[in-house]
């Protein structure tokens, strides 16, 4: 028991120090004991571990003017040693990117899904053609398989409209992935939740309760409160998209009726300007997106000013009973949401003033996402990198769901 202690203590200290060095490039040893609390000899004994395993590197003399004596060392992350094979499953096709833990996609695969039930001897494949014969397995770190899904730890089931999975697919699901996937530690993660754990680390959010809402497959959210992921990685506390704004409206997969992504998903816009006997001329498209109805909108087309204010409304009103349950101060909308505009946003922003519990909804900021629409695959890494990577025990047998 007291050495699995010291392993616990001593892991936790390794994450603190290499997070300090990632939030602040070129910091001293001494700094890094007065951020960490950990004596100075504690503290170079584990960053000359962490160089040694070459997760960090030493660059030389740091030019600090505040410093009296002998000048500090600055410390770096080293890029180009250790990795993380972020996978996503998507409706269609699994894409597979091998991500450097610094934070950058350095190869990618994808490849289409032609049978249901084949997302996990695909996404083995794809990760071989990524690892050429000669790269080195000890530098993947684990293996992140990304769903636009809710997972549910306890009874280790995915449960998803946008995937297609057969009603008895999770029944060998996780023992299949846990042997495709033997000799590494594994993780199901929710891809809202990747997205927004790589907000929250890439752009340093300050406030410590956010949420996070991903356009993305379908609609969801990702909930911080008091610094921490509602539900972990696993978006088994919250399925934002599927909140009813019409219970007489139409069946949705899930079952119930009139859901929020139902009405406003990306793949609702076509038919909604059909239905409202618009003229636009997006209509003679085969298909409408977000970024088409907000330019359209933005240079001026009434019809498509009328529906993006339409689900501007539609979206705010599922917003104000979000903020009157968790009462977030900060709102991002992130995926292909980035694409809906300015316009969009202000009207979201108008409709929140008129509606709901106005001393939460006065309080809180919205603003897009300042990270591109596969900040997910990032987050993904970060995430099993920061929560479930282990410096000081063989952790490939490891699988983590969240």
């Amino acid at each position: 028991m007291k050495l699995v202690n010291q392993q616990l203590i001593k892991n936790n200290n390794l994450k603190t120090l290499y997070r300090y060095i990632h939030q602040t490039p070129g910091v001293s040893r001494a700094q890094l004991a007065k951020l960490s609390g950990l004596s100075k000899t504690t503290v170079s004994s584990l960053v000359d571990e962490l160089i040694e395993r070459k997760f960090v590197q030493d660059t030389g003399i740091l030019d600090d003017a505040t410093s009296v004596g002998r000048k500090p060392n600055s410390l770096h992350l080293l890029q180009g040693q250790h990795y993380v094979a972020v996978i996503s499953w998507r409706s269609k096709d699994i894409c597979c990117k091998l991500v450097d833990i610094c934070g950058t996609i350095i190869k990618e695969s994808d490849a289409p899904l032609h049978e249901p039930d084949s997302y996990v001897t695909l996404s083995k494949e794809l990760l071989e053609n990524l690892l050429a014969p000669d790269f080195p397995r000890e530098k993947l770190l684990g293996v992140a398989i990304v769903v636009p899904a809710m997972i549910d730890p306890k009874r280790k089931e995915i449960f998803a409209t946008t995937l297609y999975l057969s009603p008895n697919g999770n029944i060998d699901l996780i023992k299949n992935l846990k042997k495709a996937f033997a000799g590494y530690p594994l993780a199901i993660l929710n891809d809202t939740a990747c997205a927004a754990y790589a907000e929250k680390v890439y752009t340093k959010i300050p406030q410590e309760d956010f949420a996070y809402i991903n356009f993305q497959y379908g609609i969801g959210a990702a909930l911080f409160i008091r610094d921490e992921l509602l539900g972990e990685a696993t978006a088994s506390y919250t399925q934002f998209g599927h909140y009813s704004i019409d219970p007489c409206g139409e069946l949705c997969s899930c079952g119930n009726r009139g859901c929020l992504e139902l009405k406003i998903g990306e793949h609702s816009l076509k038919k909604r300007l059909h239905n409202a006997g618009c003229r636009s001329s997006l209509i003679q498209s085969d298909k409408i997106t977000y970024a088409d109805l907000s330019s359209a909108a933005l240079y001026g087309d009434l019809s498509a000013q009328t529906l993006l204010k339409d689900i501007a409304r539609d979206f705010s009103q599922a917003l104000s009973n979000l903020v009157c349950i968790v009462h977030p101060k900060l709102i991002i909308i992130g995926g292909r949401g980035r694409d809906l505009g300015p316009l969009f946003l202000n009207e979201v922003l108008h409709n929140l003033k008129e509606t709901g519990f106005r001393q939460m909804l006065d309080s809180i900021q919205i603003r897009y996402s300042f990270l591109d629409s596969t900040a997910y695959f990032v987050g993904g890494m970060k995430y099993l990198f920061d929560q479930h990577y282990d410096f000081t025990q063989d952790s490939s047998a490891f699988f983590y769901i969240g």
